[in-house]
């Protein structure tokens, strides 16, 4: 999970400045103001900070990234940092030279360190993860998720009052976890995730786009080196209620095509698939209205709260929605099935069930 922050966007600046200092003075490579030169083609340099139990660093080959782990901002001396670039700039290299030919840290990747005499502190495969435990785990956040997930269980109740109001309870926390988040001065901190992705564009990730709107995080699709991706921001309780509906709708939305059999074709799917979500998004607008007015104004400040922060410390992102063929009749028919579709933590198809939304 990626994380921003001003104290984060400040250290990001000087992780790249390391790596600019790295490149300068032990490599031959040509360096740009924000780019290397590499056989004649520019590759960016470009830091950003996650959280993980597993790793310290990695390099991302799709999007030209390498992630630090939020613990070292605290915890790590300079030249920890530093070979720690090294070693994830290594990889960067050697993704360059060699792709995806040989394992991640056999011959090929240590040729890369010979080449620049980086020694074994830089080569060698892992570092002390200890120094990651302090930012893993968050109990806070975690009361509030197993609160709003016992709130879904009871949403599908076929008790049409106590699921609506099992839903308005789900609501209510969410807003007030939320605004308390921003008035605790927690809002300057963001963080983000990859729900969903696929070799190219396509209408299922536009369709959990537009219904991820509706769940307390700001949906981006991002189109990097083959693969098109939906990346979420938001708080990292409200990211992991994103993984977890994005799970559902990716079993459901094939469900829901296998189960009809008067459509055929490509086109037909795409232009069902936006169908479920533009039902969907009529389904919760209808619900909205119900909201109280400070409700609906709470969730306005968080919408444009959200926006704002994204645009804040994700300027480098590109994000478009695809355009599809359509299928006016396959549209149809997929949104008379968003308008009935119910997402439930147990995957059931026989219980009613009222989400949460926001927009």
């Amino acid at each position: 999970m990626k994380i921003y922050s001003e104290a984060i966007k400040s250290f990001t600046l000087r992780c790249e400045n390391y790596l600019k200092m790295i490149m300068s003075e032990e490599t031959e490579l040509e360096l740009r103001r924000t780019r290397f030169e590499y056989n004649k083609y520019t590759y960016p340099l470009s830091v950003i900070i996650f959280i993980d139990s597993q790793k310290l660093g990695y390099f991302d080959p799709t999007t030209y990234q390498i992630g630090l782990h939020a613990s070292l901002m605290y915890q790590a001396k300079e030249h920890v940092i530093k070979n720690i670039l090294r070693h994830e700039l290594a990889h960067y290299l050697c993704w360059l030279k060699y792709g995806l030919d040989g394992p991640p840290h056999g011959e090929n990747f240590k040729d890369i360190c010979k080449k620049y005499h980086w020694d074994q502190k830089v080569d060698k495969a892992s570092i002390d993860i200890k120094l990651a435990n302090e930012f893993e785990g968050d109990l806070a956040s975690e009361k509030i998720i197993s609160k709003v997930k016992a709130l879904f269980k009871l949403a599908e109740s076929d008790n049409e009052h106590e699921a609506r109001l099992a839903t308005i309870k789900a609501n209510q926390l969410l807003i007030k976890h939320n605004l308390e988040k921003i008035n605790l001065h927690h809002h300057d901190i963001l963080y983000s995730q990859e729900v969903y992705s696929s070799k190219r564009k396509n209408a299922k990730t536009n369709a959990f786009y537009s219904i991820l709107m509706h769940f307390f995080v700001k949906p981006v699709i991002v189109h990097s080196t083959n693969k098109t991706s939906l990346e979420v921001f938001g708080t990292k309780e409200n990211i992991e209620l994103a993984q977890y509906i994005t799970h559902f709708l990716e079993r459901n939305f094939e469900q829901l095509w296998k189960d009809q059999d008067l459509l055929k074709g490509l086109k037909a799917k795409n232009s069902f698939f936006l169908g479920i979500a533009k039902g969907y998004e009529e389904k919760m607008l209808n619900v909205k209205k119900d909201f109280s007015q400070s409700a609906q104004t709470s969730l306005l400040v968080l919408s444009n709260q959200l926006a704002t922060q994204v645009e804040k410390f994700c300027m480098r992102l590109s994000y478009s929605r695809s355009q599809n063929q359509f299928d006016k009749n396959a549209f149809q028919s997929g949104k008379e099935k968003g308008h009935k579709l119910n997402i439930n933590p147990a995957l059931k198809n026989k219980t009613k069930t009222h989400l949460l939304f926001w927009k």
